[in-house]
């Protein structure tokens, strides 16, 4: 018996663990190399930014974001092209920001400003395609553990960088880093044996979320954004071009690593594994509350003479900000696999509300100074629980609707949502129905367009659909999917769910398109 596609992407998933988790890890230190290591803290100094360096960042940011809502068949249609140059140019765009004091033949604030932009663009190119990549391959969990790996390899080797790096090496090594994290994505791709990231099919998954359960998953995708960008604007990295509160240079000890890595695992078991049973408006509600805990934290910290506590302080501004990384990737990852809109829509939504909402933060940094870190967190959080409030009304209304509890809210998942409930394990039945596509295309001789139209069949998925996530014209997905079922032998798409869902014996004997 063939080898399930599930099976075969875990008998290589550790190199590709190995490689997402070093990338993801240089490109943290991509962006706090940028913003705070010397020679680029240097530059800044010189220039007279009409608005703090990161925000010229995020514009790049935000500049990605949109060409995936507005553009998403071209740049699925370049990717491959797209995945060597963006490097490059990401790279060109750290080298620069660095030397554009150091010559003459731009003007320097313009060619700093684009290096920065270019470089923001480079960062969430990376990210999201690495992300992508790991939540078609990987379960939630999975990406969960490989975050918070990233986030401590980051934080043990960004100071060593700083430490034993001078300022002209540091330049070298950031402009470096985004072709050797797209090397290792290149290398993570090869392990499981796919070319183009945004060309992958989705995971089958046994369950589909309604449609007010999807309203609730937008706007949890939209929360977790705001979130992060509020957590990062009052963390020391939230600014660039300026003195931190507290130091990458010095090299963080051991105790310190353990004691922040113990917080991100009970986060990650507590946050998320604990509350994989819940509905989906539900799951992440203790995350949130963890995170705007550590935000008020964070707020109202203040520098502190004795070591210990301005370490303390330190490392929980760290796990807070990691925490609301986690939070919002993670939530990324099930809309990918969740939602019934094209990836790319998925991942232009949360990159543009959360470099949109950080570029506000950023632009009024100057204005909110005087108010004081207390005032604008109270801010976000009254904002934050007015979304939650709305989230748990629309999940009321819709379980109250539907009539499935009685007697208020139950924790047993709705039939709606028991598809999250396969995030971590698929099961039996997604492999069940993926191996029965593979067998009828290669029983039927399915080209391999006409397999992913089938597997996107099975899931059942619209023409239009179809049309996005295969970057194909209506007449195309039409006459595939004539193809489909003449080949098949049926005359709609009950008669291919029919075949699919039927057992290999019944159909064995019922085949006359099987010679």
């Amino acid at each position: 018996m063939a080898e399930s596609p599930r099976r075969r992407i875990l008998a290589h998933v550790r190199l590709a663990d190995i490689c997402c988790v070093i990338g993801l890890a240089l490109n943290f230190m991509w962006c706090s190399l940028e913003g705070h290591a010397l020679r680029f803290a240097e530059t800044a100094a010189q220039f007279q930014f009409p608005l703090n360096p990161r925000g010229f960042w995020l514009m790049g940011f935000c500049l990605l974001a949109l060409l995936y809502l507005a553009v998403p068949h071209w740049l699925k249609r370049w990717e491959n092209t797209l995945k060597g140059i963006v490097p490059l140019c990401g790279a060109a765009g750290t080298l620069a920001f660095a030397t554009a004091p150091l010559q003459s033949a731009v003007p320097p604030l313009a060619l700093g400003l684009a290096g920065l932009a270019v470089s923001g663009l480079g960062y969430f190119w990376f990210a999201s395609r690495c992300f992508t990549l790991m939540a078609r391959a990987r379960s939630i969990m999975a990406i969960a553990w490989a975050i918070v790996a990233a986030v401590l390899l980051k934080t043990f080797l960004l100071p060593v960088a700083t430490d034993l790096l001078d300022s002209e090496a540091q330049v070298v090594f950031a402009c470096a880093i985004p072709i050797l994290s797209s090397l290792l994505l290149w290398i993570a791709q090869l392990s499981l044996g796919v070319t183009a990231v945004f060309s992958l099919a989705r995971p089958m998954r046994a369950g589909r979320l309604s449609l007010p359960a999807q309203r609730n998953f937008i706007l949890l995708l939209i929360l977790s954004a705001f979130l992060l960008a509020t957590v990062r604007r009052l963390s020391f990295w939230g600014t660039w071009g300026e003195t931190s509160t507290f130091s990458i240079a010095p090299l963080w000890g051991l105790p310190e690593l353990a004691i922040m890595a113990a917080c991100l695992a009970a986060f990650v078991w507590g946050a998320f594994a604990r509350t994989a049973s819940l509905p989906v408006a539900f799951r992440f509600q203790p995350a949130i509350v963890v995170v705007v805990t550590g935000l008020f934290i964070a707020a109202m910290a203040q520098p502190a003479q004795n070591v210990l506590v301005s370490t303390a302080v330190a490392i929980i501004i760290h796990v807070d900000e990691a925490c609301a990384y986690l939070l919002f990737w993670t939530v990324v990852a099930l809309s990918l696999d969740t939602l019934d809109i094209p990836p790319f829509r998925v991942l232009g939504i949360g990159g543009l509300i959360y470099a949109g909402s950080s570029l506000i933060w950023v632009a009024a940094g100057s204005h909110i100074a005087d108010m004081g870190g207390a005032l604008v967190t109270l801010a976000a959080y009254v904002g934050i629980m007015a979304l939650m409030w709305y989230t748990y009304r629309e999940t009321k209304i819709s379980t109250d609707e539907s009539g499935r509890h009685e007697d208020g809210y139950s924790p047993q998942v709705p039939n709606t949502d028991r598809g999250r409930e396969e995030l971590e394990d698929p099961g039996s039945i997604t492999d069940s129905i993926a191996e029965r596509c593979e067998v009828l295309s290669e029983r039927y001789h399915l080209t391999h367009r006409e397999k992913e139209v089938l597997s996107l069949l099975a899931q059942g998925r619209t023409r239009a659909y179809i049309q996005e996530e295969l970057v194909l014209s209506v007449s195309t997905v039409k006459t595939h999917i004539s193809h489909i079922y003449a080949k098949l032998g049926v005359h709609d798409r009950q008669g291919v769910m029919d075949l699919v869902l039927k057992k290999e014996s019944d159909d064995s004997e019922t085949s006359p398109r099987a010679l």
